[in-house]
């Protein structure tokens, strides 16, 4: 995307934490509709506490770039990485997420690899994937 001023200019760092508002509550609510796709009821899948929750996650990782985005002047496929890492990583440390794609049984195999640590790689590693699919730059 090109922006007419420096990410490190307050008026990019204001767009930066506004415009991520709507389609992170677009997101948590497709989110909420696809619980009820897997068999939750409407009044299960859009509780306010799911919604906020869904919405949040997308917000704080759009919002989380915003600081790297300034110091580095620049966006980067590395920020989106490093945003759904650490997202991943902690709530997988606050038993809120499992690890996608890892079987709990491979945390048995190798005791060793904490399951934050194997988190941020497969979070951050679908972040750097899909954003490098839409051809962000490095």
């Amino acid at each position: 995307a090109m922006y007419f001023y420096s990410p490190s200019s307050l008026a990019y760092q204001k767009q930066c934490v506004t415009s991520p508002i709507v389609p992170s509550a677009v997101a948590g609510a497709l989110f909420c509709g696809m619980d009820m796709l897997q068999g939750l009821s409407a009044t299960q899948a859009f509780r306010p506490s799911t919604f906020g929750w869904y919405a949040g996650g997308f917000y704080a990782y759009n919002v989380m770039m915003c600081p790297m985005e300034a110091i580095h002047g620049r966006q980067s496929l590395w920020h989106n990485v490093a945003a759904a890492g650490t997202l991943g990583a902690v709530a997988v440390h606050r038993g809120i997420f499992g690890v996608p794609f890892v079987s709990p049984y491979f945390f048995y195999q190798n005791p060793k690899l904490p399951p934050p640590l194997v988190a941020f790689a497969v979070y951050g590693g679908i972040a750097g994937l899909l954003t490098g699919l839409q051809g962000k730059p490095f």
